[in-house]
Parts: structure tokens; sequence; C-alpha cells
């Protein structure tokens, strides 16, 4: 017997698990799963109100309980070299898949992997990426009471920037956006992707060959950093003893106002002024991969750091990065999923994601009589 496996895209980034698994034609809206990549070593007490599910998780002997809105909860930092591969980045991806409703479900999973991880001399790390699927293949276990996890079944793991591409690329359909078809097809076309660790820059080639290699790349300023220098600022100059929660700091982050003993107090001065140099951080990395970028078709602009400086600063800002066509993504922070959603959906055969699945032996109605007689 064959079965179709559901295909889902998911963005397991450093700060946060971005899922999306479906499209709504109703209402023309994605459905989209949005996880903290945020959890504890060992279990930890929290106490419950009402009737919650637990968050605890166990793998390969290691146990976690993920952050479920627990802002001070101390919790371990993802910018390690191999959290790609580590025990804490496959129980988040479970725990994110499970939330959103994808328990028991057989999946073909699409992950990513920053530009400068996916591609080594300008080629797939193939040991990497094989390793990085043959890590979610391993099981996680659910701790304590909560919704069954998800089985994935088969996998794919694409470059994250480039996701992003496709996102821009391919229609909710299937179909093929025409107006990024036509600049792909004479012209490169960029894709700045400001992540949690990594700022990625990806630099498309004409028809979607390939990505040009010398022109793209990876650098150490994502979200997380710019979190950690607003979080340190809104300390020192409210002369706090505790460093402010993360959670709390990114939505100053995306109001402007911050909540200090129970009262709200404006901070636009420190965002804004950390935006704007985040916007400079990332437009010395995008000259010093791309020059002046004159001879690029567009820039798409897409991950969380979009989010921010379009939030703080407005769409103008990417315009210091890039002189040219400036292209920000509809819920930017959501394009490298969405375009990981279509790549399973569109782009894989449909024997790709068939798999067998052995026939369940019927138990002779004989059989049945005989016990209800007997009875």
């Amino acid at each position: 017997m064959k079965q179709q496996l559901m295909g889902i895209g998911q963005d397991d980034g450093h700060d946060t698990i971005k899922t999306c698994f479906g499209y709504d034609t109703a209402t023309g809206t994605y459905h989209y799963g949005y996880h903290k990549s945020r959890a504890s070593a060992g279990l930890q007490q929290v106490m419950s109100v009402g009737n919650q599910h637990g968050s605890a998780y166990e793998t390969e002997g290691q146990q976690f309980t993920v952050a479920t809105g627990q802002a001070l909860l101390r919790t371990m930092d993802t910018r390690m070299v191999n959290y790609p591969v580590s025990d804490l980045n496959r129980t988040l991806v479970n725990h994110a898949l499970s939330d959103v409703g994808l328990g028991g479900q057989s999946l073909y999973l699409v992950t990513g992997l920053p530009v400068d991880q996916y591609y080594k001399d300008s080629k797939p790390n193939v040991e990497l990426i094989e390793n990085k699927m043959q890590s979610l293949a391993k099981p996680v276990t659910r701790i304590g009471a909560g919704a069954p996890l998800a089985k994935i079944v088969r996998q794919k793991v694409v470059s994250e920037a480039i996701a992003a591409f496709y996102d821009a690329l391919i229609n909710h359909d299937g179909t093929q956006n025409a107006s990024i078809q036509q600049i792909i097809a004479r012209r490169p076309v960029a894709v700045v992707d400001m992540g949690g660790k990594t700022l990625d820059i990806a630099v498309v080639i004409e028809n979607v060959g390939g990505v040009y290699g010398h022109r793209s790349g990876t650098e150490n300023i994502g979200v997380l950093n710019l979190i950690t220098k607003v979080g340190a600022r809104l300390k020192s100059q409210f002369n706090l003893s505790n460093d402010p929660p993360a959670k709390y700091v990114e939505e100053a982050l995306r109001t402007k106002q911050y909540e200090f003993f129970g009262e709200s107090h404006d901070v636009s001065q420190i965002v804004e002024q950390a935006v704007q140099e985040y916007v400079g951080e990332v437009a010395q990395f995008f000259v010093a991969k791309t020059g002046d970028g004159s001879d690029l078709g567009a820039v798409i602009f897409v991950g969380g750091g979009t989010a921010l400086i379009r939030s703080a600063l407005g769409d103008t800002a990417f315009a210091s990065i890039f002189q040219g066509k400036c292209l920000v993504a509809d819920d930017p922070e959501f394009a490298n999923a969405r375009g990981m959603w279509k790549f399973a959906n569109f782009l894989l055969s449909a024997e790709d994601r068939t798999v067998d699945v052995p026939a369940v032996e019927e138990v002779p109605t004989i059989a049945a009589g005989a016990r209800k007689k007997a009875a």
C-alpha cells in the first residue's frame, strides 16, 4: 500500500523555529508555527496552571525542557557550531512539529542550513547535510502528558537563503511569479537573510543556475546579537541589576516600549539607534560580498532581522543597503519556511513523497463469530 507523505517546511533557526505546513485558499493565508529556540538542559520545575501539556523531552539519553513562553527560564545558548546536528536542535524541531498539530503524521520534512554551512568549496557540504538528516531521524520521546510526536519519514536539506528565493519565485499554487522570473532570466538576484545567529547573502545565478560562491557568504551578525546589544543598553540606561529577558527585549524592538517595575517607558531612541547600527553592519557585509551591487537585478530581504528593521525604521531603511530594487518579503521571518514548504510540495516529485506502508492484517470474520459464539 502506498502513502503520500505530508510535505512540511521548517526553518529551524538559532532564534526561532518557523514551520510552514499548508495554505488556506479560502483565506489566502499560510499555516505557520512560530516557536522560540529556547530550552533548558534537564527537567525544570515550572508550576503548571490549568490542564497544560508537558514540554519536557528525552533524546539520546539527554533531557530538555522547552520554554513555552516562560521569559524568566534560564535557557541554553543556541549559537554553537554544532547546533544543526545537536540533541537540542532535534528536541526543538520535534516540539514545534507536534505543537502545530502534526503529531502522529508521517512527514517529508525540508529544513535548511546557512550558506556557509550548506556549501563547502562552492559545492553542497554533503557530510554536514547527511549528518543533519541522520540527527533529525533519531527518536525523541515526550516526558509526561502531551500530544504525540510527528514521524519524520523522509527529509531534504536546502540552503536557507535559496529557500527564500524559492519562496519569491513560486506562488502558493506552484505557479511562478512572473516578475521574479523576468528578473532572474536576465540578471542575478541576491537574497539577504537576516537570521538569529547569522546574516546570509546568496547571489542566485541567472535562470536559477546555482549560486555565485564568491559573491555569497555568511557573517555572525544575526538578530540575537542585536537583542543582546539592546538588552545591555536598557540595563545601563535604567540602572538595572538584572539582565532584561531576551523575550522582553525583542518585544521592545518591535514596540519601542519597555516595562520596568510595572510601568511602560519609551525606549525608541535606544531601539532606533541600535537598529541603525545593525543596518550599517549589514550594509558593510553586503558591500564586501557584492560591491556596489550594480550588476544585480534585485535584492530580496528576508528573515527576523528584516522584520525588525521594517518595524523600527520602515522599508526605506533597506535603500541604505542596496540602492536598486529592494524586495521586502511579506512576513519576512517566514520566507525560508515558506520556500521549504514550496520545495516539498512543488519541486519534489510525487514519487519522492510516496512510501510503502505495510498492509494491516484483517482478523477473519469467522474468528470474530467464533469468539461471539463462545461467549
